[in-house]
């Protein structure tokens, strides 16, 4: 036999293997088992007075004390969420941030919002600011006071049009942390010059 034919018959071969495979694992029809009936069990009414009475646990719910390290790490990402901005995203950084503001900060973020809207910026050219923290100081913090203040210094990239035409630049922000109904929240944020 010449290689041409070996090679022929082989290919064959695995052509017929993978139809049967396909047909046995895909389009056979499958055979439904039905279970057997179980035979029927009579049902054990518990006697009523022979129940212990139930437990009442009184659970005292308690929130975890937050440590400063945990407040810092909240302000970073916090910063880097509020600080990464496109001028085609409709604010959804900001919008998206709610849940982790106190009242003031949500009350400033919706006027904040609703003024850049009524402003009507022109979104047909790209604009766009990433914000990553790189250090996280403490200027304050008191767990029984319910207040905290953080410096974070970002890294940030700007860009205009297109990923090409961008700068970086490092900025400081400030933010302030209340405590509101025993959880924390951002009260405010301002980025220094």
């Amino acid at each position: 036999m010449n290689k041409k034919l070996l090679a022929i018959l082989i290919i064959i071969f695995a052509l017929l293997v993978l139809i049967g495979l396909i047909y046995f694992l895909f389009l056979a029809p499958v055979k439904e088992t039905t279970p057997a009936p179980e035979a029927a069990q009579p049902v054990i009414i518990a006697d009523q007075q022979n129940l212990p009475a139930p437990v009442v646990r009184n659970q005292v719910v308690t929130r975890a004390r937050v440590s400063e390290d945990e407040l810092k790490s909240l302000s970073a990402s916090f910063v880097e969420r509020f600080g990464s901005y496109s001028n085609q995203s409709g604010y959804q950084n900001i919008r998206e941030l709610d849940v982790f503001m106190s009242q003031a900060m949500q009350t400033w973020a919706a006027s904040y919002i609703a003024q850049a809207r009524a402003s009507q910026a022109d979104t047909s050219i790209y604009y766009g600011i990433t914000t990553k923290a790189v250090v996280v100081g403490t200027n304050s913090f008191s767990d029984t006071d319910g207040r905290a203040s953080f410096t974070v210094q970002t890294q940030r990239r700007e860009a205009i049009g297109t990923s090409a035409n961008e700068r970086s630049f490092q900025q400081t922000a400030d933010i302030a942390l209340v405590k509101e109904a025993g959880v924390w929240k951002v009260d405010s944020v301002s980025w220094a010059e």
